[in-house]
This record gives C-alpha cells, sequence and structure tokens, in this order.
C-alpha cells in the first residue's frame, strides 16, 4: 500500500458532530436512567419510548439521513437495544426494534415517493452474496416452522439478522466524504462515552458507594446495557456488549495513527486520538473478556504483520509501534488501578491484578459453560450439516455455571437457543451453506479492502482501510467465542465498512476491483 501525496479521503474523527454526540448520549443516557428510577413512583416508560420513536420517524422521512445516523449511534452505545422498552402482545419491544421500524419505514416511503428501484435493483446486484445470505436466511424461516418451532422462539432467533435490511437506508444516503465524516464522528464519540460509562461504573461499585451501586446495578442490569460481578477483594468486572466497538474502534485508531505517516504529537488531533486509544485499551482490560483480549493480542500480531509485510516498515519501526502498544496496555493498567485506589471516598484493598489473574484462568464458570455446550451442539448440528435446522433450534446441555445451578435446578440441565460458539450457532441455524456465504461476504469486504488500498496512493485512505481490516479481524476472532457477527452490533459494523467502501469508490471509481 503505497504512501502518495493526493488526498483521497482524510477521514476527521474529530469535530462538531463528535461533540453534539457526546451531549445527546449524555441527554439519552440521563432520560434513560431517571425513567427507570421513576418507575417507583410512576412507569411513563411507554410515553418515552413512542415520543422517541415518533421523533426520530418525523426525522427520517424530512431527512432520511439523520434517522441513520440516530440509529447508528444507538447501535453503538446500546448493546442490547434496551435504553426503553415497550411491552406490547407478551413482546417486549427494544427501543432498538422501535428506532428499525421508523427509519424501515421511512425509507420505504422514499422509494416509493420517488421511484427509487432502479437504484434499490443495483445494490442489490452488486451485492450477489448479501442476496445469497439473504435465501439462506429465508430458508431458515421456513425450515423452522416445518419443523415445528415456535413462532416466538423463531422471532427472538431471527429478528437480529432483520438489521442487514438497514444495507438499503445506509447505503443510499451517506454517499460523501462529508456523509462518512460524520458516520466516524458519531463512532468516535460512541466509543468515548461507552469507555467513561464503564470506568465510572468501576469507579461507583470498587468504592462502594451504596444508595449509586444499587441503582447503577438495577439501571445496567435492567437495560441489559452491562454484566457488573464481583470478582474478588472489591475488584468488579464491568463487561458490556457495546464494549466490542471499544476493541474495533481501538484498531481503527491505532491502524490509522500508525500507518497513516509520522504520528506527530504536535498535532492536536494526533493527541486526542490518542487520549481516545488509551480510554478503549482500559476499557478493553477492564471489560475482563478472554475473548476480547485473545482479540487484542491476535490483531496485534496482525497489525505488527502489516507494518512488516505490507507497509514495509524497517525492524526499528516495528519495534517502535510493538512498544507503543505495550505501552497503552501498561498504562491502561495503571489507569484502572489508580481508579480503584482513588483516595475518595476512602477505598479498602482491592485486589485488581489477582481478579485479572483469576479471569486467565481457564476453569471459570463461563469457559465451563462453553465447554459443556459443545458435545450436544455439536450432536444437534449434525442432524441438519447443510442447511442447518432452522431458526430458533434449541439444544439441552448440562452446566455448571452458577447462575444455573439453582435449588430449583440442581443438576443444572439448561436449554437456550443462543450459543457463545458464534460459528456453531450459524452452523446449527443455517448450515454449512449459511455459514459458507457468510464467510464469502467477510471475505468479499477484505478483498474490497486489500485492492483498493493496493491500487490507490491516498496514505490517510489507506491508514483506514488497514484500521477497517484490523477491527474486521478482531470481530471475526472474537465471535468464535462470544457471538457478535449474528447480533446487530457485529452487522452494524459490516455495514459501516460497506458504507466506506461505497463512498471511496465514486470517488476513486477507477479503483472499483469488483463488487461484493
Amino acid at each position: 500500500m503505497p504512501n502518495g501525496k493526493k488526498k483521497i479521503y482524510d477521514p476527521k474523527f474529530l469535530g462538531g458532530t463528535f461533540r453534539t454526540t457526546l451531549l445527546f448520549v449524555l441527554f439519552i443516557e440521563l432520560l434513560s436512567f431517571f425513567t427507570h428510577w421513576m418507575k417507583i413512583v410512576v412507569d411513563f416508560t411507554s410515553i418515552i419510548y413512542l415520543l422517541l420513536v415518533g421523533v426520530v420517524f418525523i426525522v427520517s422521512l424530512k431527512n432520511l439521513k439523520y434517522g441513520v445516523l440516530i440509529a447508528m449511534g444507538e447501535l453503538f452505545i446500546g448493546s442490547q437495544g434496551h435504553y426503553f422498552d415497550l411491552e406490547l402482545g407478551g413482546f417486549l419491544l427494544s427501543i432498538r426494534i422501535g428506532i428499525f421500524v421508523a427509519v424501515m419505514a421511512a425509507w420505504l416511503y422514499r422509494l416509493f415517493a420517488k421511484k427509487l428501484f432502479t437504484e434499490t435493483f443495483s445494490l442489490l446486484k452488486n451485492n450477489k452474496t448479501l442476496v445469497a445470505l439473504a435465501v439462506i436466511s429465508l430458508w431458515g424461516l421456513v425450515f423452522a416452522a416445518i419443523r415445528g418451532v415456535s413462532p416466538k422462539d423463531i422471532f427472538l432467533d431471527f429478528n437480529a439478522w432483520l438489521y442487514f435490511l438497514y444495507f438499503f437506508p445506509f447505503l443510499s444516503v451517506i454517499e460523501s466524504r462529508k456523509d462518512l465524516n460524520h458516520v466516524w464522528q458519531i463512532f468516535t464519540a460512541s466509543i468515548v462515552a461507552i469507555s467513561v460509562k464503564s470506568l465510572f461504573f468501576l469507579y461507583i461499585f470498587s468504592h462502594q458507594i451504596p444508595r449509586m451501586m444499587k441503582y447503577l446495578y438495577l439501571w445496567g442490569r435492567d437495560t441489559r446495557w452491562g454484566e457488573f460481578t464481583l470478582i474478588q477483594d472489591g475488584f468488579f468486572r464491568i463487561f458490556s456488549q457495546s464494549q466490542i466497538f471499544v476493541i474495533i474502534g481501538a484498531f481503527i485508531l491505532l491502524g490509522y495513527l500508525i500507518f497513516k505517516g509520522r504520528l506527530d504529537y504536535k498535532e492536536k488531533e494526533n493527541r486526542y486520538l490518542s487520549l481516545i486509544l488509551l480510554f478503549s485499551t482500559a476499557t478493553t482490560v477492564l471489560s475482563l473478556s478472554r475473548s476480547f483480549w485473545l482479540a487484542f493480542v491476535v490483531t496485534t500480531v496482525a497489525l505488527l504483520g502489516f507494518a512488516l509485510f505490507v507497509y514495509r516498515f524497517n525492524l526499528r519501526d516495528i519495534f517502535a509501534s510493538f512498544v507503543r502498544i505495550a505501552l497503552l496496555g501498561l498504562i491502561s493498567i495503571i489507569f484502572i488501578v489508580g481508579i480503584i485506589n482513588f483516595p475518595f471516598p476512602a477505598v479498602g484493598n482491592v485486589g485488581s491484578g489477582s481478579a485479572i489473574s483469576e479471569r486467565l484462568a481457564l476453569s471459570g464458570a463461563a469457559i465451563s459453560s462453553r465447554w459443556s455446550q459443545l458435545p450436544t451442539l455439536t450432536d444437534e448440528i449434525l442432524k441438519y450439516p447443510m442447511l442447518g435446522s432452522g431458526w430458533g433450534t434449541s439444544v439441552t446441555y448440562q452446566s455448571q455455571d452458577p447462575r444455573i445451578l439453582t435449588v430449583n435446578n440442581p443438576e443444572g440441565w439448561y436449554t437456550t437457543s443462543a450459543f457463545e460458539w458464534g460459528y456453531l450457532d450459524i452452523l446449527l441455524k443455517i448450515g454449512v451453506v449459511g455459514l459458507f456465504i457468510y464467510l464469502a461476504v467477510l471475505f468479499n469486504l477484505y478483498k474490497q479492502l486489500w485492492v483498493f488500498g493496493k491500487k490507490n496512493k491516498d496514505r490517510f485512505s489507506n491508514a483506514l482501510l488497514t484500521g477497517l481490516s484490523l477491527g474486521l479481524f478482531s470481530l471475526i476472532i472474537v465471535h468464535g467465542f462470544t457471538p457478535y457477527l449474528n447480533h446487530p452490533l457485529g452487522i452494524g459494523f459490516l455495514l459501516i465498512i460497506f458504507i466506506t467502501l461505497k463512498v471511496l469508490y465514486k470517488h476513486q471509481p477507477k479503483l472499483d476491483p469488483t463488487k461484493a
């Protein structure tokens, strides 16, 4: 990937949209918290839910681009999407579903009102692997119904894959480099918000501030934003599914900062991005997620591989990059320990070092639960190996997880249709054919990232594409043990890559090597 002087696209991670997004996120967080707290007195969650969805729909009708950006912002910060919920007919509809319905309805109105059928068809024509994935996914619906899986189980399992439908509005309205900068600033602001929220929870929990602990725990649990677990000696694990964007963002920023050229800390943007990178790394450590840690280590090796074999760094520069990353990790740990031991209010002895060692041990309940799934899950896959058993297929296995081992279930039998083994989950539902098609989608994305970067001469867009490649690689690693590619969070990131490639191809059409 050569380094030329002509700029095709220089991403702007910071700016007005970044600041606006931070203020918007703060407002949503406070609104969600106080709405949850006010349930004790009066429950007006449904009113807030309907108002927010109504606003998103009106905004999307007026300018679909704003609706799309709102949907992205919710995706990045919302974890499982339950900041606000609406109970309807026995189903709990998340705000993510409400926003999805509002944006897609506005897109459909725009499609028919402006008769954009040709443009929409061209999106399908140019992305045949996504069409194939849609076909096999619909087969999963049909076969699940034939096998008698309950409609509720089918919906709860399949609804995440509907997020792929955002492909149409996302790609139809994000067209310019300015639009793409809005996306990156929303993304960067979101990973800052996730990091600050995670570290704030750590501070409150480690200092054991009773009333705040209680309200934050209930709010975080009921909105399904995260899991808060006392590991030992007052050290808490703060984990949120949204933190996947923190680790993805860390490698996007690392790739951009390292490969765009000389890293001059006198530049204000470089200093701010480096600080965001520190927060991101600290949050990755704080998550105490073995999947995240494994992805961080393996992707770091991939980054050094890019430096050596693609960018042709000399050994001194590679060693300097490695030292930067190692120092980043070390400073992150020191930062976490500093938050835990901050002297106000007084805090007792907190064994953060031993807690991290505990998470590295392979005998934990989470690891045991994963391995317990494996034999039964494999047997179920072999029943319909080629096309899968359909959405909502469940498996019963015996677990040693203390959350499952209860007085009413002393033997630990557990039935679920959601599995930690991400690729095996896909195999179970849509078979070898479905998994092969999904891998083809990922391969085509990598192919376009690689070919575009190899042919163009712009070091800024090349650095971003390398960062995206590394971020996608980390997601692929994590999905093996914590499912994301079959979840809106992972699917949403794939759509961001599609958007980025589309915008870059638009401004350099002669470099377009292929269509997905």
